[in-house]
């Protein structure tokens, strides 16, 4: 008995024709996905709680190729889309960078415990001819990232965040009209004028876009007409009900209005590459 990463523990020689691989997924949601692909669902507890890995969802890993280092690893996991895995949740955004787990274990004997092969993050969820393809790197590619501040004339803070320091409030709204994946009316409690929740988002709370990621708001009426920068996955339908929340253009003069210039995080006054690239024009 060998003791792996992450408490899981397993017998490095278990028949090889009796392994199965496990896979687990913990969404941003508190959502767990659990798949494998065996031919019928295994009930299994990594320490944090049992989960029921489901044999359904078809399932096909590739080929593990585990770095050493600090370089990452990485594996792609494909199956079709279905109740496990939805095109709207995919495409929606649900599954990136999902906390993910890649394990096998003696299907016939669940008691000899599990072997790590994989700990990281999906850093790419996909849909392509009804099927579904998920990257998932392990934690040792952060390293590979770049990470700090870059210098802008715009804010880098995210509206109503602890660097923002602005408490801002959604509004609880219910869609009442469709007129496609970009465009809806909604009905609301209160008074906003026009324009007052561009550059905000949309987060769907019931239906079928519950859970995907906010969506830009490209413009809104008084009247309750959203129109969004990008498409969502599917027309939302009557009845859906989402938070809207309020935008920051991100410049100086926006953290003005909202009288919070003393958190304002861009650089404006900064010259820029064309200032640097001068040089002096005699007679000019």
């Amino acid at each position: 008995m060998r003791t792996l990463a992450n408490g899981m523990k397993g017998h490095l020689a278990l028949d090889a024709q009796k392994r199965c691989m496990m896979i687990r997924l913990d969404l941003a949601d508190g959502t767990v996905l659990a798949v494998t692909d065996h031919d019928n669902d295994i009930s299994f507890d990594l320490g944090d709680g049992a989960a029921t890995y489901s044999a359904g969802t078809g399932i096909m890993p590739s080929d593990l190729e585990l770095a050493t280092g600090l370089s990452g690893s990485d594996i792609e996991i494909t199956g079709p889309i279905g109740d496990d895995v939805s095109r709207i949740g995919v495409i929606g955004g649900r599954y990136t960078d999902a906390r993910a787990r890649v394990f096998q274990v003696n299907w016939s004997d669940l008691a000899n415990g599990a072997i790590a092969l994989l700990s990281g993050f999906v850093t790419k969820a996909d849909v392509s001819g009804g099927q579904f393809s998920f990257t998932i790197s392990s934690d040792a590619a952060k390293y590979g990232q770049s990470i700090g501040r870059v210098i802008s004339a715009y804010c880098d803070a995210d509206f109503g965040d602890a660097r923002c320091g602005l408490v801002i409030a959604p509004l609880a709204a219910t869609v009442t009209a469709v007129t496609d994946e970009r465009a809806f009316t909604v009905s609301f409690s209160g008074t906003y004028a026009d324009d007052y929740f561009n550059k905000g988002t949309v987060s769907f709370v019931t239906g079928a876009l519950a859970g995907i990621r906010p969506v830009e708001v490209f413009d809104w009426t008084a009247a309750g007409v959203v129109t969004l920068w990008t498409a969502l996955p599917e027309a939302p339908q009557v009845g859906d009900t989402l938070e809207i929340s309020q935008g920051c253009g991100k410049t100086r003069a926006d953290c003005l209005a909202f009288d919070n210039v003393i958190n304002f995080r861009g650089f404006p006054d900064v010259p820029g590459t064309d200032q640097v690239l001068r040089y002096p024009n005699p007679g000019g």
